[in-house]
């Protein structure tokens, strides 16, 4: 029995090859930016067309976050356009909007940790 080499063959690699021509083909905005925006064209989401290439989700995308380009430092993440220290940050203490009760703090993503 030897292996298949087709692109046709039922394999994982050729699902994920194939799903990625399929996005890179969907998501290029270069000739129309308004295909960002039309969620037939592109399901995956990402309303601006940044660098004429790629629909980004300028609100989510933490290489691109509150604009094309806006790259957050390490360890932050982008919520709502904005870059926060999820592990340090009460209104959102360890993902996006999970937001500490009352004068609880955050401290390593968790709230009132240690107390």
């Amino acid at each position: 029995m030897g292996l298949q080499n087709s692109e046709d063959a039922p394999t994982h690699l050729n699902f994920f090859r194939a799903a990625l021509r399929g996005r890179q083909r969907v998501l290029s905005c270069a000739n129309d930016p308004n295909v960002c925006s039309d969620r037939e064209k592109n399901p995956w989401g990402g309303y601006t067309c940044c660098f004429r290439r790629f629909c980004k989700d300028t609100l989510k995308d933490s290489d691109n976050c509150g604009g094309c380009g806006k790259a957050c430092g390490y360890g932050l993440v982008c919520c709502d356009g904005k870059c926060v220290d999820v592990q340090n940050d009460p209104r959102h203490c360890g993902s996006c909007f999970e937001e500490c009760s009352g004068k609880n703090t955050c401290a390593y993503a968790m709230c009132d940790y240690g107390g």
